[in-house]
């Protein structure tokens, strides 16, 4: 577009010593797409996540196994504590068995907890790349800003220097000279508070890449065309199958139905079985014992333990699903909101570029050319020159909101590049 010409970064131009040739360097750009590279490959968060799931997975292999049996020595009746003169002897190996449905259903809740990290860990990464999208697309808006306002500087000294003119042949006063000298200061002190914003930005940036602090980062490139054309039905049907958070939700219900059904298999009996070598050196006897023995789960002592249970976990259940529908209609109205908000802010834009950028700039061109002839004074030109300001920042700060936006609503999905999903 053309309007932006004068706001296009300005390249700095460099002498090349014995020679009359200029040499224009290309600036460092930084692509988004790399830097979401590096996240997955080097945010904490996202790491961290990784080794969860790993925990996850071990754990899940240890379960539904039968716990480590028991071995134990006694010596019994020593005079003394005279093991040479004890009684009897005896060599134990106890086991405990559960009943085995138990360890089935162990085994399948250890496998569902694993899963659940699973999708904690997209979920992870689904906020992970938003949060760096929007940085980004904040980086892109302060360097577009602080390039505008370097551009706008050049203006104003353009102009202080036409008044400067004006005021030497008697057509404008030193109010003139004196508004543009003004102007171009307030210019120079907002620089200011950009510079500290770009670099606030990065820190941000940079924390998410778990960069070292003293690197840096390029300008960030926005594509020129604004697109969205996707469908709102495309999106909440995507967002119902692949938005980590739902995915976990869902599972949560399964977990808690198996949870429900090993508080029932509490009523069922464990078991116990020992293998004994006894010996006694009296009278030179050696043999063996075998033990079994069953749990008595329905005691009243136990019984009303174990009915406790089976009501929290069916409770737990019911929570679950309760807050899986929350969940659910949580999501699709912030896609809905996200989508409508993308679709609008698009439309703005559109509006933006076709018409009020291009009238406002054609405003100050006819009040600079009439502050050059004489018919216009000074203040038309500032205000001229301020509206184009005023609406190119616009522009700017919507095309931000956009670009946010389109990140908040691709993390609500839980997909990326979504612009265009019919």
């Amino acid at each position: 577009m053309k309007i932006f010409l004068l706001l296009i970064f300005l390249l700095p131009v460099a002498a090349t010593g014995q020679q009359d040739s200029l040499v224009i360097p290309t600036p460092a750009t930084v692509d988004l797409s790399f830097l979401i590279a590096e996240a997955m490959e080097n945010n904490p968060d996202i790491r961290a996540a990784v080794h969860e799931m790993d925990a996850r997975d071990a754990h899940a292999s240890e379960v539904g196994v039968l716990e480590a049996p028991h071995l134990q020595y006694m010596q019994e009746g020593m005079p003394d504590f005279n093991f040479s003169q004890a009684m009897y002897s005896r060599l134990d190996f106890l086991q405990t068995i559960p009943f085995p449905s138990k360890l089935i259903t162990d085994r399948r809740i250890a496998r569902i907890q694993a899963e659940h990290a699973h999708h904690d860990h997209l979920e992870i990464i689904n906020a992970t790349i938003a949060r760096l999208k929007s940085a980004y697309a904040n980086l892109w808006y302060v360097q577009k800003s602080i390039v505008l306002d370097r551009e706008n500087a050049r203006l104003m000294k353009e102009y202080a220097t036409i008044a400067q003119v004006r005021y030497g042949t008697a057509g404008a006063s030193q109010q003139d000279v004196l508004k543009a000298q003004i102007e171009r200061s307030l210019i120079q002190n907002d620089l200011v508070g950009l510079r500290q914003q770009e670099l606030s930005v990065k820190a941000t940036i940079m924390a998410l890449l778990n960069r070292a602090s003293t690197d840096t980062l390029g300008y960030a490139i926005i594509p020129e065309e604004v697109v969205f054309d996707a469908n709102l039905d495309t999106l909440l049907a995507i967002a119902r199958t692949q938005r980590p958070m739902l995915t976990h939700d869902s599972l949560v219900i399964t977990e808690n139905e198996e949870m429900s059904s090993r508080a029932k298999e509490e009523y069922l009996p464990d078991f116990n079985a020992g293998l004994e070598r006894m010996s006694s050196p009296g009278d030179d006897f050696h043999g063996w014992s075998i033990t079994f023995g069953i749990s008595l789960p329905f005691f009243p002592w136990s019984f009303a333990a174990t009915k406790a249970k089976s009501e929290e976990a069916t409770a737990s259940l019911e929570r679950s699903k309760d807050l899986y529908v929350a969940s659910q209609n949580s999501v699709m109205a912030a896609v809905r909101d996200l989508y409508y908000r993308a679709s609008a802010t698009r439309d703005q834009l559109k509006t933006y570029a076709s018409s009020i950028l291009p009238q406002s700039q054609q405003a100050l061109e006819g009040s600079l050319a009439g502050y050059r002839s004489g018919t216009t004074d000074f203040l038309v030109l500032l205000d001229a020159y301020r509206s184009v300001v005023r609406v190119t920042k616009d522009y700017f700060g919507m095309r931000l909101q956009f670009e946010q936006t389109i990140a908040e609503l691709e993390f609500s999905v839980g997909e990326q590049h979504i612009s265009a999903r019919r």
